[in-house]
């Protein structure tokens, strides 16, 4: 099938087209599809598995259940939010474009529209980098667990490039391909994790009281970290809570691939933040129950990856050994895996949209699509590249890299923030799609503002006082070096982006303006040329090409009822509606 010259039967193709932009990529995505990536990439499971620690060690179980489910609460929010934009503008992109198109391409906020762009690209292949990273600690300490070996700088920098490698792979598979995947990556999550929800404690030797589950909590833990009160305890606790509600904006970077993506991207971000709040609420109370030694999760032979520590004391305490919790952790280990996969073909997807744009150097080559898999191939390897590159510091510290890759919660929050305070500005600038929040959106779009701020501030705060080099929190130092770069880029001069970048870049040939636009003034009409006009049987007759685009700014047709015309028009005839030109 012709992708540009195909009528745009298809609401979300037609939308595309209205803003500009032709059909490039292959619309086999549906509702599901859209969920499964959105959930497979926030990955509750990845997110608990491996954050847990943070949560017990600022405040215990209070600090984990009571954040899990305040945070949920809050996501979604910021998800209808969202949603709600991504359903009357459904297109790769995401944030970045939003910003455009809600101050209607307007010079004056192209700064902030290539800001936000470059905060999701690098919150993005943060992420990507930390999944891989995530994957290969999973490894170590199943490997750890089993023989006691512990891996080497290199060798753990080893396992997260073949990691990386593998990813990338199988991320360059066909759009359907990537379909499929994405919903065996969900459906494996849910089944997996309802497997653990089910399993473990039916083997637990013993079960924690729900006291200690619902109402444990560790206030001497402020003391010990020198902080001034037990609220600032919960607020340290928090992230472990946020970082699994990074990415529920990815059904909108496959919004070109998506049917009917102005329905199906907003409930693939709904539906995905509530199946995540409540899969992840289960699995983390029951990990909590199924603490065998509270006082000592953090100190066993898992070295402080308490998931494992529970996994490795429920299986010694019933069988005698541990190497059945080893064996378990791969359902985790396969999550954690999917989710990088994920988190790359996500990546590509906005790396590709804002090249299209002209938003990264080498627009061209990362702008393009394979003409064989027909998906943007070239910034799949780009952003494997990158995560790798992002990676090498755990040949000499991975303190040093866990740095650099805290940078992605907060540019991911930054990135969502900046569409949503456009929504609240220029809300006279933004039509509605079939997914709405009508007369309660101006209260959700400032609540959810609000939640994003105070989100970013619990990353950010220092992890103890005074603050040293140990509890130093580099999270808003790289925070601030990405933004320094990222506003040098934009103002150096000659090859600074506000020499090159103009926002918009249409693709779409006779795309029409948005209703909220000032209609242009009606088009001159070109003068004939008596001997242009002339068919071959010497008749005088006037070209359809010049005077369509006058009936149809006069009838206000769409761009929609403009391919239903031509679709029925036989090639030899110049009609206009059902009607011959004479």
């Amino acid at each position: 099938m012709d992708l540009e010259s195909s009528a745009p039967t298809d609401s979300g193709q037609a939308r595309l087209e209205a803003l500009g932009y032709k059909q490039e990529l292959k619309r086999t995505w549906g509702t599901l599809a859209s969920f499964s990536t959105s959930f497979a990439l926030m990955s509750c499971i990845m997110c608990i598995t491996g954050g847990l620690n943070t949560a017990y060690s600022n405040g215990g179980p209070v600090s984990a259940v009571y954040g899990w489910i305040l945070v949920s609460v809050a996501n979604l929010l910021v998800g209808l939010s969202l949603a709600e934009i991504a359903s009357s503008l459904p297109i790769a992109g995401g944030p970045y474009f939003w910003v455009l198109e809600m101050t209607m391409n307007d010079p004056k906020y192209t700064m902030l529209a290539w800001v936000t762009g470059w905060l999701n690209v690098v919150g993005q292949f943060a992420c990507t980098s930390g999944s891989g990273y995530l994957t290969a600690k999973h490894m170590a300490v199943m490997w750890q667990m089993g023989n006691g070996h512990v891996l080497t700088p290199f060798e753990m920098f080893l396992a997260y490039a073949i990691i990386l490698v593998v990813s990338g792979t199988v991320a360059s598979m066909t759009t359907e391909g990537i379909r499929l995947y994405a919903i065996f990556a969900a459906m494996f999550m849910l089944v997996g994790g309802g497997f653990l929800i089910v399993i473990l404690p039916m083997l637990a030797p013993k079960l924690q009281s729900p006291s200690f589950v619902f109402g444990e909590f560790f206030s001497w833990q402020a003391g010990d970290l020198g902080i001034p009160s037990t609220t600032y305890l919960f607020m340290l606790g928090t992230p472990a809570a946020l970082f699994s509600y990074i990415g529920f904006e990815a059904p909108a970077q496959f919004a070109e691939e998506t049917k009917r993506a102005d329905r199906a991207v907003p409930r693939g971000i709904m539906w995905s933040i509530l199946v995540t709040a409540l899969l992840g609420f289960a699995y983390l109370v029951v990990l909590l129950f199924c603490i065998q030694d509270p006082d000592n999760v953090l100190n066993g032979n898992a070295q402080g990856y308490i998931v494992g520590q529970i996994f490795n004391d429920v299986f010694q305490g019933r069988f005698g050994s541990g190497t059945g919790g080893v064996v378990m952790l791969g359902i985790p280990l396969m999550v954690i895996f999917n989710t990088a996969v994920v988190s790359m073909i996500t990546n590509a997807r906005m790396l590709w949209a804002f090249s299209r744009d002209g938003g990264v150097p080498l627009y061209r080559v990362w702008g393009a699509i394979n003409e064989h898999l027909h998906t943007p191939l070239n910034a799949t390897w780009a952003m494997t590249t990158l995560a790798f590159l992002l990676g090498l510091p755990i040949l000499f510290s991975t303190t040093a890299f866990l740095a650099i890759g805290s940078i992605m919660c907060v540019a991911l929050y930054f990135s969502y923030c900046v569409p949503i305070l456009m929504r609240i500005l220029f809300a006279h600038n933004f039509q509605p799609g079939p997914f709405n929040m009508s007369r309660m959106q101006p209260y959700l779009n400032i609540l959810t503002f609000v939640w994003i701020i105070f989100s970013v501030v619990c990353v950010i705060l220092p992890g103890g006082l005074p603050v040293t080099s140990q509890n130093l929190n580099w999270t808003p130092i790289t925070v601030a070096i990405a933004l320094t770069v990222i506003l040098a880029a934009w103002f150096l001069p000659w090859i600074g982006a506000r020499n090159w970048y103009k926002g918009k870049r249409r693709s779409q040939p006779g795309s029409r303006r948005r209703a909220a636009e000032p209609r242009p003034q009606r088009p001159p009409q070109p003068e004939r040329n008596e001997a242009e006009d002339l068919d071959s049987a010497g008749s005088s007759r006037v070209r359809a090409d010049k005077i369509l685009p006058v009936i149809l700014e006069e009838s206000h047709l769409s761009v929609s009822s403009l391919g239903s015309v031509r679709s029925h028009t036989p090639p030899s005839a110049n009609v206009v509606g059902s009607k011959r030109v004479p």
